[in-house]
């Protein structure tokens, strides 16, 4: 199993986890951890810490929102000491929503490799989704020629 701590600068992760709960439903194992205004990486250390305490036979998962953030520096000096933890950078609510699928594997390659499809699938713009769209239909009718 897989315990996620979610965590960024300001009300981020509790965002993201609402955002989450709307649809998905609360999760036991999935704990938001935001980094206040006038906390330094001692504090958040300690938050950080409570939570893996609840967590003592599980692999954690870092979710953060920014590589070299605070909440990134604070995760990594911990995984350092916790060979069954590691941290990602890029939080974003498709992340919460397919990991919750999913962690309970205990395999954390095959969930890091998961985030990074997830993350690539998951980028869109609106302009080149409809510039596809349009090409498909495009070559949709040019066989419809042919026949």
């Amino acid at each position: 199993m897989t315990a996620i701590i979610v965590s960024g600068h300001g009300q981020l992760s509790t965002g993201l986890l609402d955002g989450f709960k709307m649809i998905f439903g609360h999760d036991d194992k999935i704990i938001a951890v935001p980094f206040l205004k006038g906390e330094g990486i001692p504090q958040l250390q300690e938050k950080y810490q409570a939570v893996m305490a609840r967590f003592p036979d599980d692999n954690i998962l870092f979710l953060v929102d920014v590589f070299g953030g605070t909440p990134y520096n604070s995760a990594v000096q911990l995984v350092f000491d916790h060979p069954a933890a590691d941290v990602v950078t890029g939080v974003n609510l498709p992340m919460l929503l397919e990991l919750a699928a999913t962690k309970e594997t205990s395999d954390l390659e095959a969930l890091r490799q998961q985030l990074k499809t997830i993350n690539q699938e998951g980028f869109k713009i609106f302009s080149e989704v409809m510039a596809s769209v349009s090409q498909s239909e495009n070559i949709s009718d040019e066989e419809d020629d042919l026949l």
